[in-house]
């Protein structure tokens, strides 16, 4: 499980400023199941956070799903409000957001995840 946890957390680190993946898009890049990338998501360390920018991985429709969790989840929200993402309640807009199709094959062509 642990190179699953790297593969993801390498996705992560790239996310540009001003958008956001979601859990499928991250299993499609690293070839693991959405459900085990928000898994891990959920389960990491207050180190982890510091160092990634993990407020930017979202659910497909832009739920803020770790809100779920309680207070990692209203930071969360805080965060993306913090630094100008458009939400909805509690959405990101992902109109505006999410990183698109093109820009997923540009992450497939100029890096390697697997």
């Amino acid at each position: 499980m642990h190179c699953n946890k790297d593969k993801i957390l390498e996705i992560v680190r790239q996310i540009p400023e001003q958008k956001v993946m979601y859990f499928g898009q991250i299993g499609f890049l690293t070839a693991i199941h959405p459900r085990v990338v928000g898994w891990i998501m959920s389960g990491l360390s207050i180190t982890e956070c510091e160092n990634l920018p993990w407020y930017r991985v979202v659910a497909k429709n832009g739920f803020v799903s770790s809100l779920k969790l309680g207070f990692k989840g209203i930071n969360q929200k805080m965060i993306l409000q913090e630094q100008g993402y458009t939400l909805i309640g509690n959405f990101v807009d992902m109109r505006k957001h999410c990183i698109t199709d093109q820009e997923l094959k540009n992450f497939i062509t100029t890096k390697t995840f697997n």
